[in-house]
């Protein structure tokens, strides 16, 4: 593992860090390069996506204290260890979805279901680049295991090998990538002419997203799942997401549908 990039006397660069902010950039660029493909308002657009970006790293820390809170509000000093903890990934997913749908409800140029299809894909590549900064930290590491591609990360003991989650969250996000540009590519010919947009790739890409999780427990936490939805937030929401994506996303498909037979 390399969890340090660069460090210039006391001055540390770590990987995890440079990493993320990578994916995270390149995420942002690639939505920008998006909107003229929905039709949306680039300056007005650019302008929720850079707030929203804020909110994403606000959400991503704010997490940590939620899903803690108890360790924090027991040592209050804690909060201002920022060295503690991290960026959890759930938490800048609901940042960045919420600020967003409170300004696109005071805008007038830009739909917020377009904009949510605009950003659904590179945010699925941001977790396949940035998980490798988990990798490289040897953080959120998976269970014990004697698979063939279990690694040793140097905070176990010698003879220890683990299931590299951070790996399998990288390629299972690249599939998804891959699954919705090709839902992209028959779902935006079905929006034209159409008076309202209808969103199917957000709400895919959040059902692929809520599978991602519950499938990478089973190498990554030592509890069963049924047990983390009852006693881990992060579950509770996730399995409280993953029935509104799907109401969302056949309540989209059965309105194109109903305007696709009215057309003819």
């Amino acid at each position: 593992m390399y969890p340090t990039l660069l460090q210039f006397g006391s001055l540390r660069i770590d990987t995890y860090s440079v990493v993320w902010f990578i994916a995270l950039s390149l995420a942002i660029l690639w939505s920008i390069r998006r909107l003229s493909l929905y039709g949306l308002d680039e300056d007005d657009s650019r302008r929720i996506m850079a707030v929203s970006f804020l909110f994403m790293l606000l959400g991503a820390r704010a997490y940590e204290y939620i899903a803690h809170w108890r360790e924090y509000m027991n040592n209050p000093s804690l909060f201002l260890d920022l060295n503690r903890g991290g960026l959890h990934e759930f938490g800048a997913v609901m940042g960045a979805f919420l600020s967003a749908l409170v300004m696109c409800l005071f805008s007038r140029k830009v739909s917020f279901l377009k904009l949510c299809d605009v950003a659904v894909i590179p945010a699925m590549l941001s977790i396949a680049i940035g998980r490798w900064g988990c990798f490289l930290n040897g953080c959120c590491v998976g269970v014990v295991s004697n698979s063939f591609w279990a690694v040793h990360f140097p905070r176990d003991r010698a003879g220890v090998f683990r299931h590299p989650s951070q790996i399998h969250y990288s390629l299972i996000a690249a599939v998804i990538v891959v699954i919705l540009l090709w839902a992209e590519r028959r779902a935006l010919p079905l929006q034209k002419d159409k008076p309202k947009h209808y969103s199917v790739i957000a709400p895919l890409g959040l059902i692929l997203y809520a599978l991602m999780r519950y499938a990478v427990t089973f190498t990554r936490d030592r509890f069963p799942l049924s047990w983390l939805i009852i006693h881990t937030w992060t579950y509770r929401y996730i399995t409280i997401m993953l029935p509104f994506a799907c109401l969302w996303l056949v309540w989209s498909l059965v309105r194109l549908k109903t305007f696709a037979r009215e057309s003819l």
